[in-house]
């Protein structure tokens, strides 16, 4: 990928961020948050792509940007278990006014972080940068970078933060191969023989463990902090419930994950 293709992706994915941003307030519904937090991400996956070149100078998230990001993070963390409560019927008054006052606080957080012109000055900063052209056989190695990771992972019994860099590495080999195949025939030519198919369950599988995590840990932190026995009792419930899901769906993500590098190594 000459440099122009590269900077015209990445200004593309850029406009994308900014795009969803901008539809974030005043509602913060979940549906733009979560279009805000992809674009992000896929941005994210090809700045990696970028930097793994060699001589490329680094391509981070600005802190301002990534400070956004974790504001809709925190947002969208506090509306998917209050859902979760809701659909449960749980009797957890305490709890889902603190989950209230998490997204209160946050959408102040955002008001007050974002700026249109926040997005605009880092498309400018990194349009500034030397860009390096991205060679076929960089983005195989990237490729197979990743593949290692997830490699490891299979074959451990990995802890949470070792799933959750499983993740990154999967949501980057999924976005990147899936522009690759919409942008760059001949790179994408190298590493069709993959089991790509299978990268949208695996990274759909490994968000919700994500999510069932994040869940988890949020009515465990609380969980001392109630006073009513009732609501204690009911929270305590449903963190047992939501303990047994996650390790229930961590040892599916594994198989799959399992028979994601097996088929890798066979191509």
């Amino acid at each position: 990928m000459n440099k122009e293709k590269a900077m015209e992706i990445l200004n593309s994915k850029l406009d994308d961020v900014a795009d969803a941003a901008a539809l974030i307030a005043p509602g913060f519904d979940e549906e733009s948050i979560h279009a805000f937090r992809v674009a992000v991400k896929k941005l994210r996956a090809f700045l990696r792509l970028m930097e793994s070149v060699k001589g490329q100078s680094k391509m981070e998230l600005g802190k301002k940007l990534k400070r956004l990001y974790d504001i809709t993070g925190e947002i969208r963390n506090a509306q998917l278990e209050s859902k979760k409560i809701t659909k449960q019927k749980a009797a957890l008054p305490g709890y889902v006014q603190k989950l209230e006052e998490i997204i209160s606080l946050n959408k102040v957080a955002w008001q007050q972080h974002y700026k249109a012109a926040t997005i605009k000055n880092f498309a400018k900063k990194l349009n500034g940068k030397e860009i390096h052209k991205i060679g076929s056989r960089a983005f195989v190695c990237f490729l197979k970078e990743h593949i290692k990771v997830l490699e490891d992972i299979a074959d451990s019994s990995p802890d949470d933060e070792q799933i959750h860099t499983g993740r990154k590495s999967v949501k980057d080999m999924l976005y990147n191969t899936k522009l690759a195949e919409k942008y760059w025939p001949k790179a994408y030519a190298k590493i069709a023989h993959l089991p790509l198919s299978k990268l949208d369950h695996l990274s759909d599988l490994l968000g919700d463990y994500n999510d069932e995590r994040l869940v988890l840990e949020s009515q465990l932190s609380y969980l001392p902090l109630v006073k009513k026995a009732q609501e204690k009792k009911a929270l305590s419930t449903l963190s047992n419930k939501e303990h047994k899901l996650k390790e229930a769906h961590k040892q599916v993500l594994l198989k799959e994950l399992k028979r994601f590098v097996t088929a890798a190594a066979l191509k």
